[in-house]
């Protein structure tokens, strides 16, 4: 790394290991001699060891400062085997702090006018040093100082003293690059012989790490879950402290394995650490991987064989173990005569449940009825899918007791039926009762139809009641949803509607539907006739305007297209019924007019249904809830 290189000019190298090195740490320490640049191996965050550089002595620093945070590296540096003279051993400093260090040099060799010529930069020691051995030519010099200097000046302020000191930090950056690259084989091997001597502990190690989160499960299989592994230590650590992402653990465990594999073997879980190991290492010993990955390949067949002998051992043990054919017995007191010796229940034991396989030899329940059931309870963590614990048990046998409810139960049913029936009439005689109250309050006040001009106190309570109704299971829209299918049917909004109330800002703006009321004319009401045949989905609206004061009753009808679909709503993300449509015309009187550009129409255009039955049906704005239409079949 390039700040390595700058601030560790002596005779050893620097080293920055990430913690799953850490059983290699003392030997690499060793060899290369960099006990005193270390803190802890437990740390995150290596400190470099104060360094001497000419006369200036640069202080200890953290690798956060040095190296990326989000990249811990392996950084194996050459040590220089003379002294080599940069512009940082003026300036050594600035590298690392602010640009105090910069203005101070600018100040020393500029003039009093605090600018710099040519010449007064080239008298700064180190730039002549590196101009007089080569190191800087002459002609790289020029092109940085015409990138910086002004056309009508022939001297350069602080800043650009500053940026002519970069673009020479950025010329010996390159070179430091290629120096880096230029390991000494005798390190490198050493290193190597140390890593590769270091493998055999590291696999025994995470080895012994597998079993232990395999342990620390039920013990009843050589597989360990996600959650197993995210909360091994390891794991646990490297993310509190922000060296590991949680989307990069995911990724890990998606890639160290095929697709749908939902628990780690050992194989797998050293190949999940050295994918680990390769996001803070790149130059991995391909050889020491090739190793692991025989004695991994060799460990799993091993493990393979055991697990089909300890499996035919199971077998032979349930085939000598009595079925249980006592009945009535409480699913906890069932489950501990069935369970084997790991204390779960899988299909060989609920072969030995007598009750279970006397419902399907009498046909009384399927074997795929049966696999439906069990398929849906929860099963025990490390068992891939082929086990349940006590408490999936008990769900699984009250799921059978509920397939066989006696008629007794579903008598004791309809008393409770009765009561969410009244209730439902009581909600909705409320409701009507509640609007037509309102109506008649507005006619005696003079008020538009259809609670267009009622206050805010009747509008909460509409929208209390409403909300109140539309969760009961009557409603046809909650049915819809809990039956699966969501989409309540076309046929359901078919026939003619006449508008009850409505809570539009829009319609109250422009006192109807339609726009045309006001003045010697007033809104009179507004129906609405939907038709759906196999081929046409009409929609037609009738507004009646009623003159006032020797005004001209009239009707204003808007024809157009609707269609129902399903769409997921934006404030629950569920999915909602949503009527859509497309206004064509507008006739009222002798003309006729395109719709599409009456703005007034818009309320209309896109609704959700949030409740229907047979003769009641209440709407919702598409982007405000709280905006209600509600309607009566005529």
């Amino acid at each position: 790394q390039k700040s390595c290189a700058t601030i560790h000019n002596k005779a050893s190298p620097c080293i920055m290991v990430s913690p799953s090195l850490s059983a290699t740490l003392v030997a690499i320490a060793t060899i290369l001699n960099c006990s005193d640049g270390f803190v802890t191996t437990k740390s995150p965050s290596i400190n470099i060891g104060s360094t001497t550089a000419g006369s200036n002595t640069l202080p200890r620093q953290s690798c956060n400062n040095i190296f990326s945070s989000s990249t811990p590296k392996l950084c194996l540096l050459t040590p220089p085997t003379t002294t080599t003279t940069s512009l940082y051993s003026t300036q050594q400093q600035a590298t690392t702090t602010d640009g105090e260090t910069l203005q101070t040099v600018f100040s020393t060799y500029s003039d009093d006018n605090n600018l710099m010529s040519k010449d007064q930069l080239k008298s700064i020691p180190s730039i002549s040093e590196m101009l007089a051995e080569g190191d800087l030519l002459p002609s790289e010099l020029d092109d940085m100082w015409d990138a910086v200097v002004s056309n009508k000046s022939d001297k350069i302020d602080v800043d650009g003293f500053v940026q002519v000191y970069k673009d020479i930090d950025d010329l010996f950056e390159d070179d430091e690059g290629e120096e880096e690259e230029e390991v000494d084989d005798a390190t490198l091997a050493a290193v190597s012989a140390a890593l590769a001597a270091a493998s055999g502990a590291d696999e025994t190690e995470l080895a012994q790490a597998f079993d232990t989160l395999k342990d620390g499960g039920d013990g009843s299989s050589n597989t360990i879950s996600f959650t197993q592994l995210r909360q091994w230590e390891e794991i646990t650590s490297l993310v509190s402290e922000g060296m590991l992402g949680e989307d990069e653990f995911k990724s890990l465990w998606e890639s160290s394995g095929d697709d749908g594999d939902d628990n780690m073997d050992l194989e797998r879980f050293l190949k999940f650490n050295n994918a680990l190991d390769d996001l803070f290492v790149f130059d991995e010993d391909e050889e020491v991987d090739d190793e692991v990955d025989e004695i991994s390949s060799d460990m799993v067949e091993e493990e393979e064989e055991e697990t089909e002998e300890e499996e035919e051992d199971v077998e032979v043990q349930q085939q000598q173990l009595p079925v249980i054919t006592e009945t009535d017995l409480p699913p906890a007191v069932l489950f501990s005569q069935l369970a084997n010796e790991n204390y779960l229940v899988g299909e060989a034991e609920l072969k030995r449940w007598g009750e279970l396989q006397d419902m399907i030899s009498q046909g009384d329940l399927s074997q795929e009825e049966l696999d439906v059931l069990v398929g849906r309870v929860e099963k025990a963590p490390g068992t891939d899918g082929m086990y349940v614990n006590e408490e999936g048990f008990c769900k699984l046998a009250e799921a059978i007791d509920d397939l066989f409810e006696d008629v007794d139960d579903k008598a004791s049913d309809e008393p409770e039926q009765q009561q969410q029936d009244e209730d439902f009439r009581e909600l909705k005689v409320e409701l009507l009762e509640l609007l037509e109250d309102i109506d008649k309050i507005g006619e005696e006040e003079g008020r538009l139809l259809c609670g267009l001009d009622c206050n805010e106190l009747e509008q909460e309570r509409v929208l209390e009641v409403v909300g109140e109704i539309e969760r009961e299971t009557y409603n046809k829209v909650v049915a819809a949803s809990n039956t699966g299918g969501g989409a309540v049917s076309k046929d359901e909004l078919l026939g003619e509607w006449e508008l009850l109330y409505s809570s539009s800002s829009t319609m109250k703006y422009n006192e109807g539907l339609s726009g045309l009321a006001g003045g010697l004319t007033r809104f009179g009401g507004l129906k609405q006739k939907i038709i759906g045949t196999k081929y046409l989905s009409d929609v037609e609206y009738t507004e009646q305007v009623v003159g006032k004061l020797g005004g001209k009753s009239y009707e204003v009808k808007i024809t157009g297209d609707w269609e129902m679909k399903t769409e997921l709503s934006l404030f629950t993300g569920k999915p909602a019924n949503v009527m859509s449509v497309t206004p064509d015309n507008v006739v009222y009187g002798p003309r006729r007019d395109k719709a599409d550009h009456w703005k007034s129409l818009g309320p209309m255009n896109m609704l959700l249904l949030s409740y229907i039955d047979e003769d009641l049906r209440i709407m919702r704005g598409n982007t405000s809830t709280d905006t209600l239409f509600i309607w009566k079949r005529c």
